[in-house]
């Protein structure tokens, strides 16, 4: 679900597979769409998978129970295209609904750039030479403004440093040049918000490595919004618990937060362990594990350690935040 949340953060729309020879809605249907609303995408496709494996009439029924189970939700009105991913049928029709149907959102070339970071990688082989080395590569979707090679940018939070005999935190923006970027196989001089991109840097490789950096901000150096330690959110929870049922098939409620309980909290691609600590009425003030770089009225997901998983029980928005302080080194 974390990954979900995080990959929905840098969307304009959303996809929601449902298999055609299962009841709708299964669980993870269910927390999905919920998901996408917390991160209030609009624009969503409904995919019928697998009609190739049941008859016209179950496909019927599927359906029903489709528009059922989206009425009320910001889905009611998504169109619900029959396909086999497995037999490539139909597939052109959802090309069609893509490119007719979901809108290009306006973009704001001229802010100040920023990129959600959702991969990092070190592009170099084991044993390469010092000579060769090569910079870490952020990978991510820019949200606003544009960047282009050899602007000087800043990564948020950068590096952490814990003081475990003072009880602090500290944080080192990581800054570096642009020395490429990619959208797949094509190298560009500049890129605009839209799609998925590339940012080749002159940073440690070892700190980019096996998605290190997934969850920070990349943008103009000190024109990033603040990095917190605390939030005070605004939360709102779900009715029923999605995802879980009871020993008599019927969906739990979602009991109310308490003081010093540890929860999963998403913010843009972030998730990081928070530990509540206090609650009034529909205000939390939250203690991050991780600073995280946000800003006030950024929507956050809240998840619950239930039966080993972390399920969605609720959203918020961050109202204010107490943030840390960062270093040079």
């Amino acid at each position: 679900m974390a990954t979900m949340i995080n990959g929905a953060a840098v969307m304009d729309a959303a996809l929601l597979l449902v298999a055609a020879n299962e009841w709708c809605p299964q669980p993870q249907t269910s927390e999905h769409l919920a998901a996408v609303e917390i991160m209030k995408l609009q624009n969503i496709i409904i995919l019928q998978n697998k009609v190739d494996l049941i008859s016209e009439e179950q496909a019927l029924k599927n359906h029903a129970q489709i528009q059922d189970f989206t009425k009320g939700t910001v889905a009611a009105n998504a169109p619900i295209v029959p396909i086999s991913a497995e037999r490539v049928i139909n597939i052109s029709a959802v090309l069609e609904y893509i490119l007719k149907k979901i809108p290009i959102p306006l973009r704001d070339f001229s802010a100040d750039p920023h990129l959600m970071v959702i991969r990092s990688f070190d592009v170099n082989k084991p044993g390469a030479s010092v000579d060769k080395i090569e910079g870490g590569v952020a990978g991510g979707s820019i949200l606003r403004g544009t960047l282009k090679i050899g602007d000087m940018i800043e990564i948020r939070p950068g590096r952490i440093i814990k003081d475990e005999m003072q009880n602090r935190v500290g944080v080192v923006p990581l800054r570096s040049r642009i020395v490429g970027l990619k959208a797949e196989n094509n190298d560009l001089q500049f890129a605009v918000p839209g799609g998925l991109i590339g940012v080749s840097t002159l940073i440690d490789p070892s700190l980019c490595r096996a998605d290190r950096l997934v969850g920070q901000v990349l943008g103009s150096v000190g024109r990033l919004p603040k990095v917190y330690i605390e939030i005070d959110i605004r939360f709102e929870l779900l009715r029923r618990l999605l995802g879980v049922k009871t020993d008599n098939k019927k969906q739990s409620k979602v009991s109310e937060l308490a003081k010093n309980e540890v929860l999963m909290v998403n913010i843009g691609s972030t998730a990081v362990g928070a530990r509540i600590m206090g609650v009034r009425g529909d205000l939390a003030k939250l203690m991050l594990k991780d600073p995280a770089c946000a800003d006030k009225g950024d929507n956050v997901a809240l998840s619950r350690r239930i039966e080993s998983h972390w399920r969605l029980i609720g959203w918020a928005v961050i109202v204010k935040g107490k943030a840390v302080e960062l270093s040079e080194s």
